[in-house]
């Protein structure tokens, strides 16, 4: 391979990559603040709830827990900018979440109809058997989501005969890749269904300065640092990043 130019392409199949380890985001003082803020009106509902005495109750119920799920929200929006997801442009913050695997949205939309009806359109509120069900709902939404506050920072992979790690930035959204690739796994021209990736001088001392990819003599593999920013490359980095949160491997 003797192309010197540095948009490649990486082997879009990464079923058989195997994660070897992966570090986390640290959650802040901020952060903190924000997780008590809708844990706050969530206790606020369930006091409401279980001290029911009409319907009055049932309405502040509401209103409280559509209050947890945006303060949610907004807090998941300041560490993944959900304005740079397309599926959020066209069916919104939920619909993002649900397509990562970590809530479903049915009933929160659901929620979000009943606080706007009851607070600005004077709507009976539901019966307390089915405050209770959203009470339920929003617990399992808080619990979730809860993972994704402290996200995957990074993590180590062996794949066939290579191996290597990747750093993630959420906001904007990319990858930075350090990887010793076999040859049929990296192309200097498209393929459908590859990783874009734009590659960068090496790190390794053995390589150092190099621009990549760089063959390892009598490894069999190149090595590749590069940087993924293409929206679609990024995804299946991205679906395994979520697949970590989402099995609460920590």
């Amino acid at each position: 391979m003797t192309k010197t130019a540095n948009r490649w392409w990486l082997d879009g199949n990464l079923s058989e990559l195997h994660i070897d380890g992966h570090g986390w985001l640290v959650v802040s003082e901020h952060d903190e603040e924000l997780i008590g803020r809708a844990e706050k009106s969530f206790l606020h509902a369930e006091y409401r709830l279980d001290n029911h005495q009409n319907e009055y109750d049932r309405i502040d119920a509401a209103l409280a827990l559509k209050r947890a799920m945006d303060t949610r929200l907004e807090h998941l929006n300041s560490i993944y900018n959900f304005a740079q997801h397309p599926n959020a442009k066209s069916h919104g913050w939920l619909a993002v979440l649900e397509s990562w695997g970590c809530i479903k949205q049915r009933t929160l939309r659901r929620l979000r109809r009943l606080r706007n009806a009851v607070e600005h359109d004077g709507v009976t509120p539901p019966d307390l058997d089915e405050c209770e069900d959203y009470r339920e709902v929003m617990w399992w939404f808080l619990k979730g989501t809860l993972g994704l506050l402290a996200p995957v920072s990074d993590f180590d992979f062996e794949w066939g005969i290579g191996h290597g790690s990747c750093d993630f930035s959420y906001n904007p959204l990319s990858v930075t890749l350090t990887a010793s690739a076999p040859p049929e796994a990296i192309s200097d021209s498209p393929l459908p269904g590859w990783i874009e990736m734009e590659t960068l001088p090496a790190l390794a001392l053995v390589h150092q300065g190099k621009q990549t990819p760089v063959e390892d003599p009598g490894k069999g593999t190149y090595y590749v640092c590069a940087k993924v920013t293409d929206w679609a490359s990024v995804q299946p980095f991205l679906k395994i990043a979520m697949d970590v949160i989402n099995q609460g491997y920590r």
